[in-house]
């Protein structure tokens, strides 16, 4: 991330409805239905909103190392609410006991719904984290909330 910009919107950030949809109404955050509480939220739109360093919104959330179940499937279950207003991506990724992070699936238009996306491990493979990477020039914003790891079955 570029220094400076919005201070609470610098990177993934953790919301809740009442404070994220008043950020600025109108722009489409009052869709995000399915988070609930407190919720991930990286918003290149409000973080542009004042002066930063030269570049892109670029933030990627990571989360915990899980260990890979003994038949190496699992289903990484999530919802997500991604609005497009300009040049962004996002982009969800493994990563396999530490190593480079691999893609699962993308997102380059409007998106609101629960996600399901079915993974196998590379054999031999003993643990994973996932990532969600977020990079956005002025635009919208991505939410994701309720990532959960399930069996595959």
């Amino acid at each position: 991330m570029p220094s400076g910009g919005v201070t609470e919107w610098r990177g993934w950030s953790f919301a809740t409805d009442e404070f994220w949809t008043g950020a600025e109404p109108g722009q489409g955050r009052e869709t995000n239905v399915r988070a609930r509480n407190v919720f991930a939220v990286a918003d290149s739109d409000e973080w542009d909103d004042k002066d930063h360093g030269a570049g892109p919104f670029d933030s990627t959330l990571i989360g915990p190392t899980y260990s890979v179940p003994a038949d190496g499937t699992f289903t990484a279950a999530y919802v997500t609410d991604y609005r497009v207003d300009g040049p962004q991506t996002g982009d969800v990724h493994v990563s396999w006991d530490g190593g480079e992070p691999q893609l699962l699936t993308s997102y380059r238009s409007d998106v609101n719904r629960a996600e399901r996306l079915k993974v196998s491990a590379p054999a031999g493979a003993d643990t994973f984290r996932l990532r969600f990477r977020y990079t956005g020039t002025n635009s919208a914003f991505w939410t994701v909330d309720r990532v959960e790891i399930q069996d595959a079955g």
